[in-house]
């Protein structure tokens, strides 16, 4: 994949694997590339189409901050706006960007400018399918796009991780 730009339009992700998910973004025009997230490491790589190859970090192990680079240069870099906040603050080149949810109970994401004019959204799959459709809806560039799937995937993990911890919290308060 070179650097390229993204015409608006539907963008469907699916994924596969267990310690290691693979991420296989596909469109009408065909395959835009694969992200590899190893289940126990800081970093995933996305390999596009055409041979690109970008790296997708967080930048700490208990932190919730994530950054993209190409060979060892940062392309973009994310973090929360503050510790209780689900919504990010996306810096990718040199424009800002903010990555909130669409709604309080909803999965759903939406990747807005600094105008706050709504550029790509990001929605699960369904209840027992992983991955995400993604709807572009003006053109955008393809790095940003793989980089906002990126983190809210990550997201995703998070409420699930802490799903899972509260549920067993209590059962075992419920045990005892």
């Amino acid at each position: 994949m070179t650097r390229e730009i993204w015409p608006a339009g539907e963008i469907e992700v699916t994924v596969s694997g267990a310690f290691t998910t693979h991420h296989r973004f596909w469109t009408e025009a065909g395959t835009l590339g694969e992200m590899a997230l190893p289940a126990l490491r800081r970093c995933g790589v996305f390999d596009g189409a055409g041979g690109r190859e970008l790296a997708v970090c967080r930048t700490s192990f208990w932190g919730r901050s994530h950054e993209m680079r190409e060979g060892g240069a940062g392309l973009g870099t994310a973090r929360p706006q503050s510790f209780w906040r689900r919504v990010m603050d996306v810096r990718y080149g040199n424009r800002e960007y903010v990555l909130q949810p669409a709604g309080f109970w909803t999965q759903s994401w939406h990747l807005v400018d600094a105008l706050d004019h709504e550029l790509l959204e990001i929605r699960p799959r369904g209840v027992f399918r992983r991955g995400a459709f993604m709807t572009a809806l003006v053109v955008i560039d393809a790095d940003l796009l793989v980089f906002a799937y990126y983190l809210v995937w990550m997201r995703w993990q998070e409420q699930s991780a802490a799903a899972s911890t509260s549920a067993s919290t209590a059962a075992i308060v419920a045990a005892g």
